[in-house]
């Protein structure tokens, strides 16, 4: 066992690695959806798993950025936590700079993760409403069946994509910032979209698409 900081952000990383391959379900069924309706092989099957990994993704998307409020939790806001009561000293300063440029936190900063907390501060400033659709899905919807209540969109993929990447970015940090290890790779390690791809192959839809256009 590592220490309690390693293993919440392994923790996060199982999070990230499940909404990543959700994603790509997601991908794969939306941007091939015509094709698989003019087959006519699979089309109720394929319709309802879609509906299920958005269920997933919108859990997912919530638990990686949840607040902790009485429970520990695998969450950013977890990490952080940890991070700023541990004496973990920082191994790579041009990453942790890199990230909170990128994300347009403080341009110059003396504590590492107070600089880190207001950058994720702002991040999910930037995306508070898409957090409260995701978080009303999960309450009336995924976890709860609450009566009439009916959901026609939710945030975009691009969205969905957005804020993957900032998670996967700040594991990736967490890991080899300041615990000084390897992280695992959740950014190409798609070994489920390559086997719907391979799938909707052999069912007969000749191109299959990949990404969003």
């Amino acid at each position: 066992m590592g220490k309690p900081i390693d293993q919440k952000n392994i923790g996060l990383a199982k999070l990230l690695y499940e909404l990543r391959q959700d994603l790509d379900i997601y991908c794969l069924i939306s941007v091939n959806a015509d094709e698989i309706n003019k087959i006519g092989v699979g089309k109720s099957f394929f319709g309802r798993l879609q509906q299920l990994v958005l269920m997933s993704i919108s859990l997912n998307i919530c638990k990686i950025f949840e607040k902790e409020k009485g429970y520990e939790l695998n969450s950013i806001r977890g990490v952080i936590r940890y991070l700023a009561t541990d004496t973990l000293e920082i191994s790579n300063d041009n990453r942790l700079i890199k990230f909170i440029q990128k994300y347009e936190g403080p341009s110059s900063f003396t504590d590492s993760t107070s600089a880190l907390q207001l950058t994720i501060d702002g991040f999910e400033k930037k995306y508070n409403s898409e957090f409260e659709q995701f978080k009303s899905f999960r309450d009336k919807k995924a976890a709860h069946s609450e009566y009439d209540v009916c959901f026609d969109r939710l945030p975009s993929y691009e969205c969905m994509e957005s804020l993957f990447s900032f998670g996967a970015e700040f594991y990736n940090l967490i890991s080899a910032a300041f615990i000084g290890i390897g992280p695992c790779d959740l950014m190409t390690g798609r070994k489920v979209k390559i086997g719907l791809k391979k799938l909707l192959e052999k069912l007969g839809l000749g191109t299959v698409k990949t990404n969003m256009e």
